[in-house]
C-alpha cells in the first residue's frame, strides 16, 4: 500500500536501508506490510511514535538470515568455483613467471623469518617473571638517592625488610632476597667422602619467601620448610649434583666451613624465563652468622649501605599509592639524617623488573627495553624492505596482465572480483613465503640462540600468542604487500587495456616505484652504517688503554663471586698469614711477576663510602667510590703516581691512617694539584669513620665500566674487607703457571675451592651487550641489502625486457655496450644516490645519539659514511649490470623482430 499523503511516507533512509538489504523477491511484500502498519502507527500514536517503529522494525529485518539464505543457496557453488578458479590461475603465473615469483616469495620469506624470530625472542622477554602466582600483586621496593647526583638503585638496606614488614600496612608478606657465593661442603660422616664445592647462587631469603613467590616443592613444606635459621632448600639440580637419585631431605651441608644447614626441601629447577638464578634458599639468620661480628652488626643497622633487594607482596585491597605513602615515616624510622633527606623508595611492578630496569644500579637487569624496541624496529624495518619488493615488481609488471584484466571485465567481471583475484595471489605467496619462513626460522634458531643467552627450541613457536603473532603477521604481510598492486591493476578500463594503451599508465607509477627503492635502500644503508659504528664503539672500547696492566692478570675469588657485591667474611688473622706465606711462595716462581689482594678487581663495582676531605663536613654528604687493596694493589697493576707514594709496611701506620686518591678525587676535593693534595687529612665514614691523610695521588684509571665518566676513587688498607687475590703472570707457559697456581692454593688453602678469571675477560665482558648489537646489526644488514639487490635484480631484469626492442635498435645504430650499460643503469643508480642524500644525515642523527650515551666514544668519521655508500652504489650498479650486460649482448635482429 502506498501511502496517500506526505504524513503517511516513512523515513526515506530507513526505506533505503530496507531496499538495500532485503532481498529483491521478498522487497515488495515487506515494504508493503510495513507500509500499512505504519500509517496504522501514524494514526494510532502520531508521525513521531511512527517514525521510531518504522526504523526499529527496518533494523529488526537486517538479521543476517534475512538475506543470507537465498544468497548463499545460488551463489555457493559458483563461490566455490571461482575460489578454484582463481587457484588456478594463481598457481599457474606463480609457475610462469619462476624468477619473479622467486624473488617475491624469498623476499617476503626472508622477512617473515625475520620478524618471527624477533616475535619469539620479544615474546619471551615479555613473559619475564609473569608466571609467579598473584604477580600482579609482588612489587620490588626500589630506592633513588640525591647526593652529589640522582642515583636508582634495585637494592635497598637490609633493615628495610624487617622494618616493612612491622610497620606498613596493606602489605601481606616480605621477603629480602641477597645473591652471594660460598663453599658447600659434604660432611664425611654422612656415609660418603667429603666433598667441596664452590657455588655462586646462594640466596639469603626471609622465612616468608615462600608466601611472596609460589615456588613449588618437590620435598618439604614451602610454610615450614625455612622456619629454621639452619635450613636450607635447594634447586633439583642441586640435589642431583650432591646425592644423585637419593632423597636429600635431612641431609646436611656445611656454608662457608662455618655453618651447618639442613636440607628441609627440594624445589623444581626455575623456569627459563626469570631473572631469578639461585640454587640455594637459606635463612637471612645465616648470612649473619657467617660475617665478621662488626660487618654482621653494620648490616643489620645501616640504611645507606643498600646490598638486597626486597620483594612485597600488597593485600588484595591495596594499592601501591597508598603503600609508598608510608615509605618516608618507615625512612625516619633510620634514624639517619642523610637518608631522611636524601633517600626515596618505591614499588615496581616484578613483571617490569626484567625489561625496565637499565637505568637501575644494583642487581643487573638481563633485559632490556630499548633492546626489544630496537629489535622490533628492525623487524619491521627488513619486511617492510621485503614488501616493496613485492609491490615493485608486481606494480612493474602490471602491463602484462593488462589484456587479461580487460577480457575478464568485457566478460562480466566485476573490479572487486579482480581484486580478489590479485589479492587471492598475493594471499598465495605470502602462505608460500611463510612456510619457507618457517624452516628458515628453523635453520637460524641456533643462532638466535647464541646472539640472545637464550635456549629456545622449535616448539617454543607454538606458544599461542606467538601463533596469533603469526598468523597476524601474515595477513598483514599479504595485505600489504598485495593491496595497491591489486587496486592498481584492477583499475585498467577495458578498452585502452585490449588496446595495449596501459603502457603509460603503468609508466606513471614509476615515480612510486622509484620512491620504495629509495626508502629500501635507505633503511638497508642506516643499517650498514649503524653496524660499522657499533662495532668500532666496541673494539675502542676493548682497546683503550684504561690507565693498569689487565693482560695475563689472574682473579681468584677468596670467598667466591656473586652476583652481588661480595662481602668478605673476613681476612682474620690466621687467614692473613696463611695469605702472606703463599705470596711468599708464589714469589719463587720466575713466571709469577707479582700478587696483591684486594676488596674487588676493577670493573667489578665498587661501595660508595661517605668522605669527608679536609674543609668539609659530614653534612656535605661526599660519597665516592671506595676500594681496600693490599700493599702491593698499585706496582702489581703498574699504576703511576703522579705525587707522593705508595703503602709502605715500614711505616708501620699505612694500615691505620694513610689513604691514597685518583687525580679525580683531588680536583673534586678541590686541590690545585696533586702534590698540593699530599699531606691533607683525610676521613673515611661518618663520625668514628677511618681518619688519616693522603700519602699519594694516583693517574685516573678506568675503575668502572668506561661507558661511564671518570669518577674519585680513595684507596685504603682494611685487610677483612679483602675478597680478591690478584696475580700477575709471564705471557708464555700459561697453562703450566694456572697448574702450579692451583697446585700451591689448595696447598695453603684447602678448604677452598679453586676458581680464577682472567682480568681482561672479565673487563671485555662488560661490553657483550653491544657486541651482540653489533653482530645482531651485522645480520640484518646484510639480509636488508640482500633482500634490496633481490627487488633491484628483478626491477631490472623486467625493465631491460621492456627495453629490449629500444636496445635493439639503439645497437643497429652504433650504441656501444658501455653507453647501453650507462643507459640502463644510470636511472637505479641514481636511485641508490638519492637514498645516500636521505641515509647520511639520518644515520648520522641516529648514532650520534647513540654514541651519547658513553662517556668514552669514538667520534663519527665521515669516510664510513662515503665508503657505505660507495659500496652500496657498486652493489647496485653490479646487480643492475648483471642485467643491462645480458640485454646489450643479445642479436639486435631477434629483440626487433620478436616486436
Amino acid at each position: 500500500m502506498a501511502a496517500t499523503d506526505k504524513k503517511h511516507i516513512p523515513p526515506r533512509w530507513a526505506e533505503k536501508l530496507l531496499e538495500w538489504y532485503c532481498p529483491a523477491e521478498s522487497l515488495e511484500e515487506v515494504q508493503g506490510d510495513l507500509q500499512e502498519l505504519y500509517i496504522y502507527w501514524v494514526d494510532t500514536h502520531g508521525k513521531s511514535e511512527a517514525n521510531r517503529c518504522y526504523i526499529w522494525c527496518a533494523f529488526r529485518l537486517a538479521r543476517p538470515f534475512q538475506q543470507k539464505q537465498p544468497i548463499r543457496s545460488h551463489l555457493q557453488p559458483n563461490t566455490f568455483g571461482m575460489i578454484s578458479h582463481y587457484l588456478k590461475i594463481a598457481l599457474r603465473n606463480t609457475s610462469r613467471q619462476k624468477a619473479f615469483s622467486f624473488i617475491n616469495i624469498s623476499g617476503l620469506a626472508l622477512g617473515l623469518a625475520c620478524s618471527l624470530l624477533i616475535g619469539l625472542y620479544v615474546q619471551d622477554e615479555y613473559s619475564y617473571d609473569r608466571h609467579w602466582t598473584n604477580s600482579g600483586r609482588i612489587f620490588r621496593l626500589n630506592q633513588t638517592s640525591r647526593f652529589e647526583q640522582e642515583q636508582k638503585a634495585s637494592t635497598v638496606a637490609l633493615p628495610a625488610g624487617p622494618a616493612i614488614a612491622r610497620s606498613v600496612t596493606g602489605v601481606e608478606a616480605v621477603t629480602r632476597l641477597f645473591i652471594r657465593s660460598g663453599s658447600i661442603q659434604i660432611l664425611a660422616n654422612q656415609g660418603q667422602k667429603a666433598r667441596l664445592f664452590q657455588e655462586r647462587e646462594v640466596a639469603m631469603v626471609d622465612s616468608s619467601f615462600f608466601k611472596v613467590f609460589s615456588l613449588p616443592l618437590l620435598y618439604g613444606n614451602p610454610a615450614t620448610a625455612l622456619n629454621t635459621p639452619a635450613s636450607v632448600v635447594i634447586s633439583r639440580e642441586m640435589a642431583q649434583k650432591y646425592f644423585g637419585d637419593s632423597n636429600p631431605m635431612g641431609k646436611v651441608l656445611r656454608y662457608e666451613n662455618i655453618a651447618d644447614l639442613t636440607i628441609t626441601g627440594v624445589f623444581a629447577d626455575l623456569p627459563r624465563n626469570t631473572d631469578f638464578t639461585f640454587d640455594f634458599l637459606v635463612n637471612f639468620d645465616i648470612l649473619f652468622a657467617v660475617e665478621q661480628p662488626s660487618i654482621a652488626e653494620f648490616m643489620q643497622k645501616d640504611w645507606l649501605y643498600n646490598p638486597a633487594e626486597i620483594f612485597l607482596k600488597l593485600s588484595p585491597a591495596s594499592s601501591t599509592a597508598q603503600v609508598e605513602a608510608q615509605f618516608p615515616k618507615l625512612l625516619e624510622q633510620s634514624g639517619d639524617d642523610r637518608v631522611k633527606a636524601h633517600i626515596q623508595y618505591y614499588l615496581q611492578a616484578l613483571p617490569e623488573v626484567h625489561l625496565y630496569s637499565g637505568e637501575l644500579i644494583g642487581v643487573p637487569s638481563r633485559g632490556s627495553i630499548q633492546f626489544v624496541v630496537l629489535l622490533s624496529a628492525i623487524a619491521g624495518l627488513t619486511l617492510l624492505v621485503a614488501c616493496f619488493n613485492y609491490i615493485n615488481l608486481n606494480t612493474a609488471q602490471a602491463l602484462r596482465r593488462a589484456k587479461e584484466v580487460g577480457l575478464r571485465k568485457t566478460l562480466g567481471a566485476a573490479r572487486s572480483q579482480l581484486v580478489g583475484q590479485f589479492m587471492g595471489e598475493a594471499f598465495l605467496q605470502s602462505i608460500l613465503a611463510f612456510c619457507l619462513a618457517i624452516l628458515l626460522a628453523y635453520i637460524l634458531l641456533p643462532f638466535l640462540n647464541e646472539l640472545g643467552d637464550k635456549q629456545y627450541v622449535f616448539p617454543d613457536f607454538l606458544h599461542p600468542q606467538l601463533l596469533l603473532f603469526a598468523t597476524a603477521l601474515l595477513v598483514l604481510t599479504a595485505l600489504l604487500s598485495g593491496a595497491y598492486p591489486a587496486l592498481f591493476t584492477s583499475g585498467f578500463l577495458p578498452v585502452v587495456a585490449l588496446r595495449g594503451k596501459i603502457s603509460q599508465a603503468v609508466s606513471n607509477k614509476q615515480r612510486l616505484r622509484q620512491v620504495l627503492v629509495i626508502v629500501q635502500f635507505s633503511v638497508t644503508l642506516v643499517l650498514i652504517t649503524a653496524t660499522i659504528v657499533i662495532y668500532q664503539q666496541v673494539s675502542y672500547l676493548r682497546n683503550k688503554p684504561l690507565g693498569f696492566q689487565k693482560e695475563q692478570v689472574v682473579v681468584i675469588p677468596l670467598f667466591g663471586s656473586g652476583n652481588s657485591v661480595n662481602i668478605s667474611q673476613g681476612v682474620d688473622g690466621p687467614f692473613r698469614m696463611r695469605m702472606n706465606t703463599f705470596e711468599q711462595a708464589l714469589s719463587q716462581n720466575i713466571r709469577i711477576q707479582g700478587s696483591t689482594a684486594l676488596s674487588a678487581m676493577p670493573g667489578s663495582g665498587y661501595l660508595r663510602s661517605l668522605v669527608v676531605p679536609e674543609g668539609y663536613t659530614e653534612q656535605s654528604n661526599i660519597f665516592v667510590s671506595w676500594v681496600s687493596v693490599d700493599y702491593d694493589f698499585l706496582p702489581t697493576l703498574h699504576i703511576p703516581f703522579l705525587a707522593g707514594r705508595n703503602f709502605s709496611k715500614e711505616t708501620g701506620t699505612d694500615h691505620l691512617q694513610a689513604f691514597v686518591i685518583n687525580e679525580s678525587a683531588a680536583r673534586t676535593f678541590g686541590y690545585a694539584s696533586a702534590e698540593e693534595a699530599v699531606g691533607r687529612p683525610i676521613q673515611r665514614g661518618g663520625e668514628g669513620g677511618k681518619k688519616g691523610i693522603i700519602i699519594g695521588v694516583v693517574n685516573d684509571f678506568n675503575f668502572n665500566s668506561l661507558d661511564q665518566p671518570m669518577e674519585p676513587l680513595i684507596i685504603d688498607i682494611e685487610v677483612p674487607r679483602f675478597g680478591v687475590f690478584a696475580v700477575t703472570i709471564a705471557s708464555d707457559h700459561i697453562p703450566e703457571t694456572l697448574a702450579q697456581l692451583k697446585e700451591q692454593w689448595e696447598a695453603f688453602f684447602p678448604e677452598r675451592v679453586f676458581e680464577y678469571t682472567f682480568l681482561d675477560e672479565n673487563l671485555d665482558a662488560q661490553y657483550n651487550r653491544q657486541e651482540k648489537l653489533s653482530r645482531l646489526l651485522s645480520v640484518f644488514s646484510g639480509l636488508s641489502i640482500l633482500i634490496s639487490c633481490l627487488g633491484l635484480f628483478g626491477l631490472a631484469a623486467y625493465i631491460t625486457y621492456q627495453r629490449s626492442h629500444e636496445i635493439g635498435i639503439r645497437k643497429v645504430l652504433g650504441a656501444s655496450t658501455g653507453s647501453l650499460v650507462a643507459l640502463l643503469s644510470r636511472d637505479f643508480i641514481r636511485l641508490v644516490l638519492l637514498a645516500n642524500l636521505i641515509a647520511i644525515p639520518l644515520g648520522w642523527y641516529l648514532l650520534h645519539q647513540w654514541l651519547e650515551t658513553f662517556a668514552n666514544r669514538i667520534s663519527l668519521q665521515p669516510w664510513v659514511f662515503i665508503g657505505v655508500g660507495v659500496c652500496t652504489l657498486l652493489i647496485a650498479f653490479l646487480t643492475v649490470s648483471s642485467q643491462t650486460f645480458k640485454a646489450s649482448a643479445m642479436n639486435p635482429v631477434k629483440t626487433i623482430r620478436r616486436e
